[in-house]
């Protein structure tokens, strides 16, 4: 009996962020994923399957269209992934880092990520190091050499790290007060929690809503809470036409006066920004619209 692991549709969505609408519809249009039939006659998915669409999703969420991803070859796929990718300027701590993320073990690299910190000044820290680490975990996960319990471990204590440093800025009277939140269906919520922390280190306010949150209720906390402005991260996962589709319905319904920006590395994707949103692909992007948004 063959050892390959099969999924569902179903599953095969959950596991690669991709709506299975969306896999639907590539099958449709492009021909590809092409599953295979058990001798039930049931259609399933496989690793290679599984590995392929996370990568076609990130070369989406780079800014590909979904015809050209679904299209490319292994060669075509690996080339538009290399210029999108983050050249490190700690390459040595990156791969130490990513040692010990696959050597699962947690408590080590707190301990590292926390010497990091401190050493590097947050600024450096979260543009040149945690950056490029995650960016590589990320595609060692689509790659395949990594699994879901490396990709999680990562996530847990670098968000837990996150929220500690956050919580320990310090906020003035009448900071400008932000809304973060992700919109339903994008699980990943580490981009947000680095997002959030750049906005405190900027000396803003941030109520952190966490991830998929329907489109009515950020707007209507945005209204309870009178924040100045809503930040939506968007993961490579997720970014392309839909999440913009989403976008623009929210930009619809939150107040004129009020500022909508979306971050992460799936705001890059975006085609044609959309009227009243502003994109903030890189940190960098991010520090300069938060010292706008305090003067």
């Amino acid at each position: 009996m063959s050892d390959e692991k099969h999924f569902s549709i179903g599953e095969i969505a959950a596991r690669t962020g991709i709506t299975v609408d969306t896999i639907r519809v590539w099958e449709r249009r492009y021909g590809r994923p092409v599953p295979v039939r058990l001798p039930s006659g049931h259609r399933r998915y496989t690793d290679e399957h599984l590995v392929w669409m996370r990568r076609v999703a990130e070369a989406i969420a780079l800014g590909r269209r979904a015809g050209e991803a679904v299209r490319a070859d292994d060669a075509r796929l690996d080339a538009m992934l290399a210029e999108g990718a983050q050249e490190p300027c700690e390459p040595a701590a990156v791969e130490g880092l990513y040692a010990l993320a696959r050597e699962v073990q947690p408590g080590k690299l707190r301990a590292r990520l926390e010497e990091l910190w401190r050493d590097l000044g947050p600024e450096d820290f979260l543009a040149d190091l945690l950056s490029p680490f995650l960016a590589r975990v990320g595609r060692a996960w689509a790659d395949g050499e990594l699994e879901v319990r490396h990709e999680r471990m990562v996530s847990e204590v670098v968000s837990d790290l996150l929220r500690l440093w956050r919580v320990e800025q310090p906020v003035e009277d009448g900071a400008p007060e932000l809304l973060l939140a992700t919109l339903a269906g994008e699980r990943h919520g580490l981009g947000l929690r680095v997002v959030a922390l750049c906005c405190a280190l900027a000396g803003a306010r941030t109520h952190v809503f966490g991830t998929e949150l329907p489109l009515e209720e950020i707007a209507a906390a945005a209204r309870e809470l009178r924040v100045s402005a809503v930040v939506v991260s968007v993961s490579l996962a997720t970014g392309g036409i839909e999440t913009d589709r989403r976008l623009g319905e929210l930009r619809e319904r939150l107040p004129d006066g009020l500022r909508l920006a979306v971050g992460g590395r799936g705001a890059r994707g975006v085609r044609r920004p959309l009227k009243g949103v502003d994109y903030l692909g890189e940190l960098a992007e991010l520090r300069r619209w938060l010292d706008a948004l305090n003067r």
